[in-house]
């Protein structure tokens, strides 16, 4: 067993350090998460139910390289950068660049993810929807997490990650870009969300079409930057 492997730990120069054997349960509940990154702690308060939540790791959902989890959107949302060990040495990567494809990661063979680094909170804006026809606990039909930092109604800065709408989470940059430095207003978010839904590349399946999720991509990420304005 590794020592201190689920470790959370916070400090206002480095941010927030989770070591990979951190369970969802323990991010949940974590009072440092609560106080300082309430985007992950909701992002965590949904994912599946209990049982799994007090048995599944940050470590093990980020390194199975599935599109539909939730907390990957939240982390890029974030500026997070995972910490990849093995017998030749450590190294790190922005999570956005971790995801390579559809199951897929950055892990080389013998590596090893062991922490994933949050920065300082510089968007207090937040929001996450996690849309799905069934239960919170089911799969999200589309996810989308935000952070926004705004002034006198105009955005100075946004991150917006995106999950079950790709072979990957994406990175909505292009979508970012469409409204960083503009007036926050009715036109702007349809915009942005026009722009977010040619980031993605849905597949048809059981939790909807993939025109339809397009379509809530727009809607979804227009409602996450109205949420994120209000805090």
């Amino acid at each position: 067993k590794l020592p201190n492997f689920d470790r959370i730990t916070y400090n206002e120069r480095d941010g927030l350090r989770m070591r990979a054997g951190a369970r969802h349960r323990d991010i949940e509940l974590s009072p440092i998460v609560k106080r300082y990154y309430p985007l992950l702690h909701e992002t965590f308060r949904k994912v599946a139910q209990p049982r799994i939540r007090n048995m599944g790791t940050i470590g093990g959902n980020l390194a199975g390289g599935d599109p539909l989890t939730d907390p990957g959107a939240s982390l890029i949302a974030l500026d997070a950068e995972v910490t990849l060990a093995s017998s030749h040495g450590q190294r790190s990567t922005p999570l956005e660049e971790f995801f390579v494809d559809y199951y897929q990661t950055a892990l080389n063979p013998g590596e090893l993810l062991t922490e994933i680094r949050v920065p300082p909170p510089e968007r207090p804006g937040w929001s996450h929807i996690k849309f799905t026809p069934r239960s919170i606990e089911d799969f999200a039909t589309v996810g989308v997490a935000l952070t926004l930092r705004a002034r006198d109604g105009v955005c100075e800065d946004v991150r917006i990650g995106l999950n079950s709408v790709a072979p990957t989470i994406v990175h909505a940059k292009q979508a970012e870009r469409a409204l960083r430095g503009k007036a926050i207003n009715d036109a702007a978010l349809r915009n942005m969300g026009e722009v977010a839904a040619t980031e993605v590349d849905p597949m048809d399946d059981n939790r909807g079409s993939a025109d339809y999720k397009r379509e809530m991509v727009k809607v979804l990420v227009r409602r996450a930057t109205e949420e994120a304005l209000q805090k």
